[in-house]
């Protein structure tokens, strides 16, 4: 399938090869406020920029993690922060229950510092806020990670493919029972030629799974010349981050833990904060089980421009008070603002630009 794209920052031409969802089911497009890439996939089934039903995220979730259901365990899946922190730990959860086991550990890359020594730290070119910490997991789980014989690197969408193949060349050291890893995405946008040299000397087997294959170009308007905003990196001296909520690692068995709060009445939008997207998705599902009407979605770091997939724009400090602009898209005005957090001393202490119904955090 062909498509052509019109955006305030240039000219976008898909050429789709396989689509598992139609195209227009997930995505939708928007210009960025960042010369080094003008344009921005915005993901309908995510729940990031736009609010999603948590049953239409789930079926993402669940179809790829039915393309890693036969990985030689233990797994460790691994999310991109910040975008995709919150499908990583669903596919990791997804792919823990169709299993049926207790070998799948949910990781994520994080942008903020935890006591003790990083793992790895590297930076994604594109991104507004670069920086990437893996962190080893403690206890039981550090077990499990050494002796992992699969990895899953998860990432909303492979573009180049270049930041998750130095992620996979990096951990490779780390894992010495390695034998299969695999890059899954919602979008995989690598020409054939591009996935075979991939995995060229990785030390193990490697593959992709995803919703839609393609390719994309994307021709930019010369009179497109968007600025950063002032605020890029955080100041590092903010409220401590959690290191249980999949910084150092998450095993997949049982339950885990989930925000919680006061329930207000009506339709509920669910928003979790910048990072912390996963056990919120889980507080908003459960709900919806319930039979309540409940939308998804969670805040990020990365500016946008109003207009295109972007109707509604939301900018106020990061929740970690670390100087760091962030935005929410597309807020729904007719429904009940939950705002979910790490922590309590979080929740407490931020503001925000409008009228928040109930604010949740983990205990």
């Amino acid at each position: 399938m062909s498509y052509r794209i019109e955006l305030r920052a240039g000219k976008l031409h898909i050429e789709t090869r396989r689509e598992d969802l139609p195209l227009e089911a997930l995505l939708d497009f928007a210009s960025r406020q960042n010369p080094r890439r003008g344009f921005l996939f915005v993901s309908r089934v995510l729940g990031k920029h736009i609010p999603v039903e948590p049953a239409r995220m789930r079926e993402v979730h669940r179809r790829l993690a039915e393309q890693l259901v036969d990985l030689p365990g233990p797994v460790v899946v691994v999310g991109m922060a910040e975008t995709a922190t919150g499908l990583g730990g669903g596919v990791a959860d997804s792919l823990a229950s169709l299993r049926g086991g207790d070998d799948v550990l949910f990781m994520h890359t994080t942008r903020h510092p935890l006591p003790g020594k990083s793992l790895l730290c590297f930076d994604e070119n594109h991104s507004h806020a670069p920086d990437h910490l893996l962190y080893l997991p403690e206890g039981d789980d550090l077990a499990l990670f050494r002796g992992a014989r699969s990895l899953v690197l998860v990432d909303d969408e492979i573009s180049t493919g270049r930041t998750l193949r130095r992620l996979a060349h990096e951990l490779m050291g780390h894992l010495p029972a390695l034998r299969l890893c695999r890059a899954a995405s919602i979008v995989n946008w690598l020409a054939p030629d591009a996935r075979r040299s991939w995995g060229e000397g990785l030390a193990a087997q490697v593959g992709f799974a995803s919703l839609l294959e393609g390719q994309f170009s994307f021709q930019p308007d010369a009179a497109f010349q968007p600025a950063l905003p002032p605020t890029v990196l955080a100041s590092r001296v903010g409220l401590q981050a959690r290191a249980d909520t999949g910084r150092r690692g998450l095993r997949m068995v049982g339950e885990v833990g989930i925000p919680t709060g006061p329930v207000p009445p009506g339709p509920l939008l669910v928003v979790g904060t910048g990072e912390f997207s996963f056990q919120p998705f889980l507080a908003a599902e459960r709900l919806a089980a319930k039979g309540r009407d409940v939308l998804f979605q969670s805040t990020t770091r990365s500016p946008i421009l109003a207009g295109e997939a972007i109707q509604r724009r939301l900018v106020f400090d990061d929740e970690h008070d670390e100087g760091v602009c962030n935005y929410l898209y597309n807020l729904p005005r007719e429904r009940a603002l939950v705002l979910a957090y790490e922590q309590a001393a979080t929740a407490h202490a931020h503001r925000f630009p409008v009228p928040v119904a109930a604010r949740w955090w983990l205990d």
